[in-house]
């Protein structure tokens, strides 16, 4: 195929998508709309379809411009009294299947450039940029940080004492120093610019979703209303394969059993028409994707007891609500806990992880659940905590990072076979670093405290000391080495030496899971001055 021909077919399965995307946005809406607005929409749905029937034609595929045209004819049949967008949204799915056919045999003949790479484009303007482009420039400014970071340490550790600076040499070392915060600065802004271009707006992960909405409200006999904000927001699109397994099965369990049917709610005094909010938004560091239900809620003292029965005194909700991601837990049994809230959440929690995100519960009983899923904003490079351990240094995801403090302003106490400190009115555990790491050492007593939290377990981590603050390049671990509790990547300092990023939420569980935290009466989590940043 001439390479003329070729460009126009990545251009044609671009456009199709796009516009069946929308029409499929369009129809979803309709029955929200009022009369006038219907219209309108239904002109706008009319007119997406007839430029994909042409341009169907215009490439050859006889067969996608007759199943344009059916979907052309079922969306003008549409009238707001007795309105059935199915046999409509049937015909957009048989258009999508039979375009992915129709490319999967052009790349079974051999194709310079397969359309699923062509399909990787990010639209700037009316510029389309490859993917495989952008990540090349992901690569280069990883390196660059590397760089950086290796020409700060090699700067710290030849620069001579003051004492020793001659006049000439004090001002080589301060026309050094300027340069190399002028050359941070840019580098910060250039890492700021280059991780935008991976990024893409939620928006069309929200048109799926409201697609699962639809099809699981119509299964289950509900009335589900589902609200979008925040479509705008950027997420690296490496996360969004992840995200969009993530909350496809937050919505499918709000609607499946989180929200109630029709007479159950009616019954509890609640609208017939069950809601369900997406919200998403940029915070610090990362990206927050809330789903929020105004469902049963799910019951926390039914929760407690499966705990129990589990052998576990799990004390806050958070702790309780972890459950859910648990592998092999299942609520089938507690059909007054919006049961089955945990199928497929293990999977996910798990690819979260891998990805140092997290996922939050808040519920409360009879008025609903919001789930609540933080990713990084960048899957490639990420601010950390350093701190070192008994000769070693470790990296901690900021984001999972609380706060720090001396190990001498916190009180300490032994509790069963292990430590715990005093901290904000809880007993949290008290672990030694290096220890659990089997790293040589013993308690100390000096040193830091630096606590972590994941799924609201919080864990007190004693360090020897806090190196700093520092935007690290994410590695993956080397095969050899397999996948070791409580490490989720490495990374390469500035002097060459690589260490290891920690998994805080697979550290948190582990520790938690022997000694959990307790609520304690009265007291006050620091001593003498509190808490240092």
């Amino acid at each position: 195929m001439d390479s003329v021909f070729q460009e126009l077919l990545g251009d044609f399965l671009l456009e199709s998508r796009e516009r069946l995307d929308k029409v499929e946005e369009v129809l979803l809406a309709l029955s929200t709309l009022s009369a006038d607005a219907f219209q309108e929409s239904l002109t706008e749905a009319k007119r997406e379809l007839h430029t994909l029937k042409g341009n169907s034609g215009m490439m050859g595929f006889r067969d996608l411009q007759a199943v344009a045209h059916e979907i052309e004819d079922r969306v003008g049949e549409l009238v707001p009294e007795s309105l059935e967008i199915r046999q409509a949204l049937a015909g957009l799915d048989r258009f999508r299947k039979e375009l992915k056919r129709r490319f999967a045999q052009q790349e079974e003949v051999g194709d310079e450039a397969a359309p699923d790479e062509a399909s990787q484009e990010l639209a700037l303007g009316s510029v389309r940029v490859p993917f495989p482009e952008v990540d090349g420039l992901v690569e280069l400014l990883a390196e660059v940080l590397l760089y950086r970071n290796r020409l700060a340490g090699a700067l710290e550790t030849v620069r001579p004492p003051a004492e020793e600076l001659k006049r000439e040499a004090s001002d080589a070392w301060t026309e050094l120093a300027g340069t190399y915060d002028s050359l941070q600065k840019t580098l910060h802004v250039l890492q700021d610019r280059i991780l935008k271009l991976r990024m893409v707006p939620l928006q069309s992960l929200f048109r799926h979703l409201a697609r699962i909405v639809h099809d699981e409200s119509e299964r289950e006999g509900k009335e589900v209303r589902f609200r979008t904000e925040g479509g705008d927001t950027p997420l690296d699109k490496g996360l969004l394969e992840l995200a969009s397994e993530a909350l496809g099965h937050l919505v499918r369990n709000a609607v499946t059993h989180g929200i109630e049917s029709q007479e159950e709610r009616r019954e509890s005094g609640k609208h017939s028409v069950g809601s369900l909010r997406l919200k998403a938004m940029v915070h610090a560091q990362e990206v927050h994707i809330e789903v929020a239900d105004d469902g049963a809620g799910i019951d926390l003292d039914l929760l407690r007891q499966r705990a129990s029965d589990l052998g576990e005194s799990l004390v806050s909700d958070q702790e309780l609500y972890s459950l859910l991601f648990r592998a092999g837990f299942s609520t089938r049994e507690g059909t007054d806990l919006s049961a089955g809230r945990g199928i497929g959440l293990s999977a996910v929690q798990e690819a979260v992880r891998r990805f140092r995100g997290r996922m939050e519960v808040h519920s409360e009983r009879g008025a609903g659940s919001r789930f609540l899923l933080r990713l990084p904003l960048s899957v490639s490079i990420a601010r950390a905590l350093l701190v070192r351990v008994d000769g070693d240094e470790f990296a901690i995801p900021i984001v999972a990072v609380v706060e720090s403090s001396r190990l001498a302003a916190v009180a300490v106490e032994t509790a069963g076979h292990g430590r715990v400190v005093r901290w904000r009115k809880q007993l949290l555990p008290l672990v030694d670093l290096g220890r659990w790491m089997s790293l040589e050492g013993e308690n100390k007593d000096r040193g830091f405290v630096v606590l972590v939290e994941s799924l609201g377990r919080k864990v007190a981590l004693e360090v020897d000391s806090l190196v700093g603050i520092q935007d690290i390049v994410v590695k993956g671990m080397a095969d050899i080495l397999g996948s070791p509790e409580g490490i989720s990547g490495s990374t390469i300092l500035g002097d060459g030496r690589v260490i290891l990023i920690l998994d805080v939420i697979a550290l948190t569980e582990s520790i938690s899971q022997q000694s959990p935290s307790r609520e304690i009466e009265g007291g006050t989590a620091l001593q003498d001055g509190g808490a240092e940043d």
